[in-house]
């Protein structure tokens, strides 16, 4: 494999010209081109740990989040990742499958790799991890005001669920979430929907389950039998995500009563695991595209001498597909 100094005998040049040349130095257009050539016979790649130790900078910023199997961590991924390079910076995916442990290696990792910076989704309790001059910015969850934040409008998006329910006939309605702690958008949607439904004086419900994440789904369709085998108590129902919402409908697929024409079902996040992906049931969508653009805006801003960072709270639209019916 080819190295610096190979470069610099076949272009001849001096090895320090050569360095010059990679780390962005201007050198003579002459040499400049001749290095360009060697470097291209030779196939000789540079090594970019050692160029970002001599710079103190780096071209890869971190990204960790707590899993990558739901179409909306998928899609932010993917546009942070586009965002990333536009600016010729490349990501580090950091799946942290909701592991405590796992996150705080990421982060001690990150440090020591020097990368530029850190974008993460936690709910964790890694505050006091993260107080250092590596920028970092949070999705979701507010740290501190040192930490720039960027969510959507939760509350607002859980009240206008519950208000486009409401509008197209449901009266009593059924919130379904499950108790993420630190989680803050997830406890703002709750309190959104609430706050809808006692102005409105709607009857209501909270199905806050306790448990774990892999038997969500089978305790959701036991509570909702329960609940559904001999009347309809709830004619519309929110879910605090899309994937709740998933296991909602498939869950009515074994009763008696049909959405949406004796309940109506909304979600929240408006995510596809695909482009092309056609979305089935209603939802508050995120602007997905948008929360990746700030984030990576705010890491590539980050001034750690500022008293405060900001504070991006995105605005959030419904889309009426096929789990809610028609405005009357």
């Amino acid at each position: 494999m080819a190295n610096m100094n190979d470069v610099a005998k076949l272009a001849n040049v001096s090895r320090g010209t050569v360095s010059n040349y990679i780390n962005g130095v201007k050198v003579k257009d002459e040499l400049a081109k001749r290095i360009e050539e060697a470097i291209e016979e030779l196939n000789y790649i540079p090594d970019r740990a050692a160029r970002s130790l001599k710079k103190q900078s780096s071209d890869t910023i971190a990204f960790i989040l707590p899993t990558i199997w739901t179409p909306f961590f998928a899609e932010l991924t993917n546009y942070i990742q586009l965002e990333l390079q536009k600016r010729n910076l490349k990501m580090l995916l950091c799946n942290s499958n909701n592991d405590f442990l796992l996150e705080l290696d990421y982060v001690k990792m990150a440090k020591e790799e020097k990368v530029r910076g850190i974008i993460t989704i936690s709910y964790s309790d890694i505050d006091p991890y993260i107080t250092s001059n590596l920028p970092i910015v949070s999705i979701e969850r507010y740290f501190n005001q040192q930490v720039p934040f960027v969510t959507s409008d939760n509350f607002q998006g859980a009240r206008l669920a519950a208000k486009e329910l409401h509008q197209r006939g449901s009266k009593k309605l059924l919130m379904v979430l499950r108790d993420l702690p630190n989680n803050l958008g997830i406890y703002e949607r709750m309190n959104g929907f609430i706050d809808y439904c006692k102005h409105e004086n709607l009857e209501y419900e909270v199905y806050l389950d306790e448990g774990d994440s892999e038997g969500f789904s089978q305790r959701i369709e036991n509570y909702l039998q329960k609940n559904y085998e001999k009347q309809c108590p709830f004619d519309g129902i929110f879910a605090a995500t899309d994937r709740y919402a998933e296991y909602i409908l498939r869950a009515f697929y074994n009763l008696d009563w049909k959405i949406p024409e004796d309940v109506q079902l909304v979600g929240f996040d408006g995510a596809r695991g695909y482009p092309t992906q056609p979305l089935v049931i209603s939802t508050i969508a995120q602007n997905i595209k948008e929360i990746a653009k700030v984030s990576v805006d705010e890491l590539l801003q980050f001034d750690k001498d500022r008293d405060f960072q900001n504070k991006h709270i995105l605005p959030i639209q419904f889309m009426g597909l096929k789990t809610t019916r028609e405005l009357e």
